[in-house]
């Protein structure tokens, strides 16, 4: 040792082994079979002749035979090998399941994928959707002792979507147990999108799975498959909706446009005069009911701008009609408008009633500055009334505000609709299906 420290290299990592394969003939018709699970598998299904073979047994003991009408292509062919999640698995199995509702069968695929080091997962299809299945690590637990409606799996809820009695109706390949044509489960389908838990359960066990919808062209890309991909039909249980992910994003924007609107508005308060240019107190009597009243000239100043008349009488049981003209004593234009002011009041059935109010508001938009006068023409029932005015300058108004309010409030009812549509489309096909929006309105209309 000269005292100079060494650099210590590992030794080199095993390089995985290639999944070994053994070969031998259907001894129903003969042809050549491949099992590449080898100790793991324990039945395959010649594609041929429709024989499902016991591995298990030394003198490869046929187990059943089936004749299908119809000789499924697969969209991934048995023997492919491709990459997902970072792994790379073998295609070694199909099969075809169907559920029957209401008088109609539905059929699905399933390609069972096998890596010696990570052993089985499952791909299943249907419409051109997928989903990547694998068995759980945990035992889904219900919501409640005596109901399945909604399980917990790792602390995430999963409502129930469906519950079918499921097929087997064609087989391709091998197989880690013995399948047979025609042997049924009970499959319950519980969905968080984007993923899905099913119960299968059977005379002997009930089998747990978690499966995470994944998109065709993943697969595609990962089997490196040159076939077309086949175009997806519906909305899959699992299926995420692509308007989740916008969500986040719309409300970012809303809260901009909020907060611009708020600054805005803010503006408006800041700078607006609010100015009150004339008030006075009034009296109206029946003998002098012809007659009208023209108030002291008032001056309106700055850019043009709003004026609001605000008036009060002292109506109880009874009204008043006042008919005003706001009108420029130079240019003798005139702004005509009418207020009245009533308020009734009483008992009916023990329970006190009213209406109306002892107070009105008149607003007129962009009045040019310059010196202006009221002419006031009441009219009223009683035989007399007190009332005021008051006139105020450049008041300022929400309105803007407001509109813009209603105008972003629309864009957050139309995602929520569509958002609502996809889920409708989604559950339509459930065991749970959701209620039209249709069927609202109507009954609200029954109701009235």
């Amino acid at each position: 040792m000269d005292g100079k420290s060494e650099a210590i290299i590992p030794p080199p990592l095993p390089t995985p082994t290639q999944p070994q394969v053994k070969a031998f003939q259907c001894p129903g018709c003969g042809g050549a079979l491949t099992i590449r699970g080898l100790e793991q598998t324990e039945s395959i299904a010649c594609g041929s002749c429709g024989s499902i073979i016991d591995i298990t047994d030394e003198n490869f003991r046929i187990i059943s035979t089936f004749q299908s009408r119809i000789k499924h292509q697969t969209l991934i062919p048995l023997g492919s090998r491709g990459k997902l999640r970072g792994e790379t698995f073998e295609v070694i199995g199909y099969l075809r399941r169907k559920i029957n509702v209401e008088g109609i069968d539905y059929e699905w695929s399933e390609y069972l994928l096998f890596n010696p080091y990570k052993g089985f997962r499952w791909l299943s299809e249907y419409n051109g959707h997928w989903n990547y299945i694998k068995s759980t690590s945990n035992t889904p637990k219900p919501q409640s002792s005596d109901s399945l409606s909604t399980v917990y799996y790792l602390g995430q809820p999963f409502p129930h979507f469906q519950t079918a009695a499921a097929q087997v109706s064609y087989v391709l390949g091998e197989f880690y147990w013995r399948v047979q044509v025609g042997e049924s489960s009970q499959v319950s389908d519980y969905i968080s999108p984007p993923l899905i838990l099913s119960r299968e359960c059977t005379e002997k066990e009930v089998v747990w799975s978690i499966g995470e919808y994944i998109e065709p062209k993943t697969l595609w890309e990962g089997f490196q498959l040159k076939t077309p991909i086949p175009p997806k039909i519906g909305i899959a249980p699992s299926q995420p909706s692509p308007l989740v992910a916008q969500a986040r994003g719309i409300w970012k924007i809303l809260l901009i446009f909020f907060l611009v609107a708020l600054f805005i508005q803010a503006l408006f308060l800041l700078f607006s005069a609010n100015k009150l240019v004339y008030q006075d107190q009034m009296a109206f009597h029946l003998a002098d009911k012809e007659k009208a009243r023209v108030t002291e000239v008032f001056e309106l100043t700055g850019r043009p701008s709003n004026v609001v008349i605000k008036s009060k009488a002292t109506v109880d049981n009874s009204w008043i009609y006042l008919n005003l003209a706001l009108i420029n004593e130079e240019t003798g234009n005139a702004y005509d408008f009418g207020r009245e002011i009533s308020y009734y009041h009483g008992y009916d059935g023990g329970e006190s009633w009213s209406e109306g109010g002892t107070s009105d508001e008149a607003v007129l938009s962009s009045v040019p500055p310059g010196r202006y006068y009221l002419r006031i023409e009441p009219d009223a029932a009683a035989s007399s009334i007190n009332y005021s005015i008051q006139v105020y300058r450049d008041v300022p108004s929400w309105s803007f505000f407001f509109m813009a309010m209603g105008g972003l409030a629309v864009y957050p009812l139309f995602y929520w609709w569509r958002r609502r549509t996809f889920e409708y489309y989604r559950w339509s096909e459930s065991d749970h299906p959701m209620k039209a929006l249709s069927s609202f309105v109507s009954k609200a209309d029954e109701d009235d």
